[in-house]
């Protein structure tokens, strides 16, 4: 999908064409404050587009700016937008969207998933900040089912959607996006290495550009560390380049002020380079913004030892056991940068340790997936890692923490080409 910058509707902005449609060439678009100027054949389209989805969208849902982001989205091709729209309407009637504001929430997803809106930019844009290095997303999956956890997602959207229709009324022009604040402060691989949350993650990618078109004004990624270059590197090859110029991405430092010059200190909180804090003095507004935080396992969703231990054919699982105080390393012999190593494994009755390093050189590895402790025996543990170096790489399942008990592992591991993942 291509995104589209409606910086705001003061000025004027070019329809250029960065999409994958070759008919996208056209005259620039004027748009000030109350009024609209299209090009006449953009017009004629725009009244033609009216005409074919009429009977698809309510009356408060057919203003010129409303039905510009699907004409953008599809680079004012009339046959792709219709189609689009009409495929996001059965996927909104699937979900049930118009009511997801009264769906009754799980209370982890309420108490876990890092998000709040903060404020507003300055003109008039919803600000959400997501401390997404908060995010313990292995227990949010562990504990409700993924559908609820997309729904959740599906919600906030929502929640932005009702912000700017009201922000629309009050400030007397459209207000159609929203500014996200990415907060990578304890980020690690364990956030995307696990495959259920990269599943989801490119689940919700997809979801947001086929119903949401035109939505995001600008994405900026904060306090991100170097780690976040592997995960960027799993995640970039399913995002679309405008969406990609559409981010923003900092380290520790010079985000305050790019997020100041879009935003006024008193839509912030402190923590975030604004002015605002709690009822408390917390600068991070806590009561505003979730920060997220390691999801208790009472919450977990439980599974029986049947399931876990049960081997098939279709599993295709080794067997591994490791004794009271025991550890095994796999190695696997990397030989083309790009390529996958890509694990899966689950337990009986008790946790394992689990990590993955690269040697760099005699007696010493780089560490890539910090040795862990894992739930496994709650939740089946799959994960991927682009192997950006070649070298030995190896996979270790550890025991040692354990004295009294041995641990019986079923698992697989192995390395796929570059280029496989996307493909996939």
């Amino acid at each position: 999908m291509r995104l589209f910058g409606w910086e705001s509707w003061r000025g004027s902005f070019r329809g250029q064409s960065s999409g994958s449609d070759p008919d996208s060439s056209q005259d620039p678009d004027t748009i000030d404050d109350t009024t609209m100027t299209l090009a006449p054949e953009r017009q004629e389209l725009l009244t033609q587009f009216r005409e074919g989805v009429a009977n698809l969208l309510p009356p408060d849902q057919q203003h010129d700016h409303d039905l510009l982001q699907w004409l953008v989205a599809r680079n004012y091709n009339l046959d792709k937008a219709e189609q689009m729209l009409k495929k996001s309407m059965e996927w909104r009637k699937e979900w049930s969207t118009d009511t997801v504001l009264d769906w009754d929430v799980p209370e982890v997803l309420l108490k876990y998933y890092p998000v709040g809106m903060a404020g507003h930019d300055k003109t008039g844009l919803p600000v959400w900040i997501i401390p997404y290095g908060g995010c313990d997303m292995r227990g949010l999956l562990s504990s409700v089912r993924k559908n609820d956890y997309i729904r959740y997602t599906v919600r906030v959207l929502e929640a932005s959607r009702q912000d700017m229709a009201k922000q629309t009324q009050i400030l007397g022009y459209p207000v159609t996006q929203q500014c996200c604040i990415f907060d990578l402060d304890n980020f690690s691989l364990r956030h995307v290495t696990w495959k259920p949350a990269m599943d989801v993650i490119l689940e919700l990618v997809q979801l947001y550009e086929a119903n949401y078109p035109e939505f995001l004004k600008c994405a900026y990624v904060i306090n991100a560390p170097k780690v976040f270059t592997l995960a960027y590197a799993v995640i970039k090859p399913f995002l679309h380049e405008v969406t990609l110029k559409k981010i923003r991405i900092f380290g520790r430092s010079g985000w305050k002020e790019a997020l100041l010059k879009d935003i006024d200190a008193d839509q912030l909180p402190q923590h975030w380079g604004g002015t605002n804090v709690d009822h408390d003095g917390d600068p991070k507004c806590p009561s505003q913004i979730c920060l997220g935080g390691e999801v208790p396992k009472k919450y977990y969703l439980s599974l029986s030892k049947s399931n876990l231990s049960k081997l098939t054919e279709d599993d295709k699982l080794s067997t591994l056991t490791l004794s009271k105080g025991g550890k095994k390393r796999l190695k696997f012999d990397v030989k083309h940068s790009g390529s996958h190593l890509k694990w899966e494994f689950r337990s009986e009755d008790f946790d394992i340790g689990f990590g993955v390093t690269r040697k760099v050189k005699k007696g010493e590895e780089e560490v890539l997936v910090p040795l862990q402790r894992v739930n496994s025996q709650l939740v089946t543990e799959e994960g991927c890692l682009v192997c950006t170096e070649t070298g030995t790489y190896v996979v270790t399942f550890d025991n040692e923490f354990s004295y009294v008990r041995s641990k019986k592992i079923l698992y697989t591991v192995y390395v796929t080409p570059p280029g496989s993942l996307t493909e996939e």
